[in-house]
């Protein structure tokens, strides 16, 4: 009993599935309808009960579509719009209210891996001119595809900063860190429509600086610290964006694993990459833009707790016209200590050296330079401790609109490229002006021949009116005689050598003008004075004018003392 009631039971289920209608929707585009048929076709909407007359509709129209529905309603909806004009119009209103943002390609093709090799042995080499080069014609040298460093090494997964660490190359180091910060370089890549590219910029020295390889998952820090590559630290950590905290695989900070790869164990070498790994301190000097203050030596300063500076709008504004470091705070303090304090004199004589005369700690020194240059004296001072506390300067220098230290490489080449620029300027003045004498002396030259034609003619007119008897021209001629008699030049003494001087010195092209200045002597006594004359032709060729310059200067001044001694000796 129990089993025919289960049965019928099943029997009525499955009719009620059976009775449910499916209606099916044939959806023809307007587009690939005749014009013929086209009125027949949207009075007759296509709704099938049964699905073996929709699919016959299907084969006769090739683009159909057929689609099954509950509900007829639906049916003849997806019949006559396909649902195709409500999707637009809510395609349209979000296209209305949502900008679309495109990004264009850049003309720039990635490397391929036979060039990507090419340019890492660049870098391993140290050839900065072949890299800075490469990069500047082709970016994606060193920006991937995705906005972050090009790999150019895969497995590791190096960047170009791993490969200069690893080579020990800090100048390499310097310029990749340098170009990728540089806005012009992120605005070669992405264009001028691109207005963000300053934040590209940081953002991308931000990965080169931090982000880590494959294998051990070490920054660029961790590669230096660990190899005891001091000066290559030291330029790590020169950029803010730089985080020393970071650990590898191991859960190690760079300040863990100090030359745990170098060969021989050097106690001072890890003490300076430890201090290198502390908070970096600066030693500023301030001056004001009018020259209305003092300038001062103003607090330490560290790239994470910048100088509070120009509080008072009322007083005048104060600017970083240079600074000293980066070292530790201890001796922040002391290098600002001893740059502020002069030396005390000592009350006992005592025999110097040269060495020791011309020492930067002499008092005198000290003072003479404070007080007699009020420009730069501080920078001199400063300058010169810098050296002997071994740490880097840089100092404004307004015809650069830059900072530099001239005794460095990178300063030199900055000068460099300046003269060379003034003196080209001065060679195309110069020929110019000689184009210029060379058409007034012809012309005059013209001017000239034709007054010596009536010259000529006067002079031969008034010999004849001379030649009157033969007494007469003996007298004239005894005359003549008698009134220039054959003598030898007159001795001239010239007891000025200024003529020599300026003889020797020519036109010399100097800073801001043809004659020397206080910027000129400024930057004199900034340059090193041991110059190749073949690596600096131009710096060498201005030192040399400056020299004869100051040889003149100095001889005027002698002179000017000679004569004031023999007026006060004559009353």
């Amino acid at each position: 009993m129990d089993e025919n009631v289960q049965t019928l039971h099943g029997i009525h289920g499955n009719s009620n599935v059976s009775n449910e209608i499916i209606y099916h929707a044939v959806y023809i585009p307007e587009e690939n309808i005749d014009s013929s048929i086209e009125n027949s076709i949207k009075e007759n909407i296509r709704v099938y009960q049964d699905k073996a007359e929709a699919l016959k509709v299907i084969k006769e129209f090739k683009t159909g579509r057929l689609k099954s529905f509950k509900k007829r309603s639906e049916a003849e909806e997806y019949a006559q719009t396909g649902f195709e004009k409500s999707n637009y119009v809510n395609s349209t209103l979000i296209n209305a209210t949502v900008p679309v943002v495109e990004e264009k390609s850049n003309n720039f093709k990635a490397p391929r891996s036979q060039d990507l090799i090419c340019f890492k042995k660049l870098i391993k080499d140290g050839d900065l001119y072949a890299v800075k080069t490469t990069v500047w014609e082709n970016p994606r040298y060193l920006i991937g595809s995705g906005d972050t460093p090009a790999i150019l090494q895969e497995g590791c997964r190096y960047n170009a900063l791993h490969i200069a660490v690893r080579a020990d190359r800090p100048d390499m180091c310097e310029l990749i860190l340098n170009t990728v910060g540089n806005t012009d370089f992120i605005k070669l890549l992405y264009g001028d429509e691109c207005k963000s590219y300053v934040d590209r910029a940081q953002i991308m020295l931000d990965l080169y600086l931090n982000t880590p390889d494959k294998g051990l998952n070490e920054t660029p820090l961790h590669f230096a610290v660990k190899f005891g590559l001091k000066n290559v630290v030291r330029i790590l950590v020169s950029y803010p964006c730089c985080i020393k905290t970071l650990p590898n695989k191991y859960k190690q900070l760079p300040i863990d694993i100090i030359c745990t790869r170098t060969c021989q164990e050097d106690e001072g070498l890890k003490k300076e990459i430890r201090l290198l790994l502390e908070d970096q301190y600066y030693v500023p000097v301030l001056r004001s833009d009018d020259n209305t203050l003092q300038p001062v030596i103003g607090e330490p300063f560290s790239p994470t707790n910048l100088l509070s500076l120009n509080t008072d709008p009322i007083s005048p504004r104060l600017e970083v016209r240079a600074f000293a470091g980066p070292m530790t705070k201890s001796r922040a303090l002391e290098f600002r200590k001893k740059w502020k304090t002069p030396p005390r004199l000592r009350m006992t004589p005592i025999k110097k050296t040269d060495d020791e005369s011309n020492a930067i700690d002499s008092p005198t020194n000290n003072l003479a330079l404070r007080l007699q240059d009020v420009e730069k004296g501080l920078e001199r001072v400063g300058r010169d401790l810098a050296e002997e506390y071994q740490v880097s300067w840089k100092e404004y220098w307004l015809f650069l609109n830059d900072f530099a230290d001239f005794r460095t490489k990178e300063g030199l080449i900055k000068l460099e490229k300046y003269l060379e620029h003034k003196f080209q300027n001065q060679l195309l003045h110069h020929n110019q002006t000689s184009n210029e004498n060379l058409i007034n002396s012809n012309e005059n030259l013209q001017t000239k021949s034709q007054i010596d034609e009536i010259d000529y003619l006067y002079n031969k007119l008034q010999s004849w009116s001379l030649l009157t008897s033969n007494g007469e021209e003996q007298n004239n001629v005894d005359e003549l005689e008698f009134f220039t008699p054959p003598s030898s030049p007159k001795l001239t003494v010239d007891n000025s050598d200024d003529e020599m001087q300026n003889a020797e010195e020519g036109h010399g092209t100097f800073l801001e003008g043809p004659v020397p200045t206080k910027l000129d002597h400024a930057v004199y006594n900034a340059v090193s004075t041991s110059l190749n004359s073949i690596t600096y032709p131009n710096i060498y060729r201005w030192q040399h004018d400056m020299q004869l310059a100051m040889k003149r200067d100095l001889h005027r001044k002698n002179s000017i003392r000679g004569i004031r001694r023999k007026l006060i000796m004559n009353f």
